[in-house]
């Protein structure tokens, strides 16, 4: 099995369901080394129950290549652009950067119910 290991920036509502999804992946490879989300929102809360790292995201480039994809659901183009500095600088050449459009379509071959909208409605990268 190939195993994917994953950290999710942003627990609102959308990155709430998203993590909920992605924990009840992890008997098909898919592991949640951490989170990053300031705020203690619901997702926050439940991470913190299953006792995943809520990190900054400077920890989240200390996990070097032991991260391969980073859900960015943050909705914050500053916090994008400091994700990618900072992966550059730590010349990390093996975690990708997902945004919101890649984890909403992952989240459409798994569940049929429709993630929330995200607070500015912009998907992009």
């Amino acid at each position: 099995m190939n195993n994917q290991n994953i950290a999710i920036i942003g627990l609102n509502n959308l990155g709430t369901e998203f993590f909920k999804a992605m924990i009840n992946l992890k008997d098909r490879g898919v592991n949640v080394l951490g989170v990053s989300e300031i705020s203690f929102t619901e997702g926050a809360k439940y991470a913190q129950d299953l006792s995943v790292d809520n990190v900054s995201i400077n920890q989240l480039v200390e996990m070097g290549d032991k991260l391969d994809i980073i859900f960015d659901l943050s909705d914050d183009r500053e916090i994008r652009k400091e994700l990618r500095k900072e992966l550059f600088s730590s010349n990390n050449m093996h975690t990708v950067i997902a945004p919101e459009s890649v984890a909403r379509l992952m989240y459409t071959m798994i569940d049929e119910k429709p993630l929330p909208k995200s607070s500015t409605g912009k998907a992009g990268y």
